[in-house]
């Protein structure tokens, strides 16, 4: 009776060894496969090149148009003011126009890895660190630490601006952590997921020229205000 006990225990014990064993092979498999369609590639043409190579154009712009020497200026607004303007824009452009920037507009090939990395670049480097930390603030009702005649101007301007390129990123989250989900795929899925980094990387690289194209807007604002 004991040794039959002992064999059924034996038996129950294999199959669970078993049962391990097979879950953990199919882990294994599914994350293969899934590391398999997420790097679905998509190969950047030269018009792409093209449309990065004008950010960087205009990122140099913005560095022109912000460079003060504030021991020489002589116009009527505040130099304290002119001078913390001229920081938060030079300081916008070393944020993006980085080593980072640089990888990542040097891809030739998109995956869906690279538009995580894309995304996380804009999301940290470009919106927090720039377009929140350092314009945005220009806007606030609460900053009285700067005055420049024409800033209330375009107040609502930065404030609107801001948000849109704030609110652009919603899309691109939701398709990026739909991506993120295990599921077997057909042919048909596998070109979605080809379109989607294709579609992705536009939208994002988009993000980026609407961004820059603002942060240019202001420092040619600035310009204004230190010529008159």
């Amino acid at each position: 009776m004991k040794k039959i006990f002992l064999e059924y225990l034996n038996m129950i014990g294999y199959t669970i060894l078993g049962i391990t064993f097979g879950l953990c092979f199919f882990l294994i498999f599914i994350n293969f496969y899934h590391y398999k369609e997420v790097n679905n590639k998509y190969v950047k043409q030269e018009s792409d090149f093209q449309a990065e190579k004008e950010i960087k154009d205009k990122l140099s712009l913005v560095t022109e148009n912000a460079k003060i020497d504030v021991n020489t200026y002589r116009g009527a607004e505040d130099v304290y003011s002119v001078s913390s303007i001229s920081s938060r824009l030079t300081s916008c452009v070393e944020r993006i126009n980085s080593k980072n920037f640089d990888k990542i507009l040097e891809k030739k090939e998109i995956t869906m890895k690279d538009l995580y990395t894309m995304q996380q670049f804009y999301q940290t480097s470009i919106s927090n660190e720039c377009l929140i930390k350092q314009i945005y603030e220009l806007s606030e009702p609460t900053n009285t630490r700067i005055h420049i005649s024409t800033l209330p101007l375009i107040k609502s301007f930065m404030e609107d601006h801001t948000n849109t390129l704030m609110k652009n990123t919603d899309y691109i989250q939701k398709v990026l952590k739909g991506n993120s989900s295990y599921s077997f795929t057909s042919t048909s899925s596998k070109n979605d997921i080809y379109d989607e980094v294709k579609d992705t990387y536009y939208e994002i690289l988009n993000n980026y020229k609407m961004a820059v194209d603002y942060i240019y807007d202001i420092s040619v604002w600035f310009k204004g205000v230190i010529q008159s």
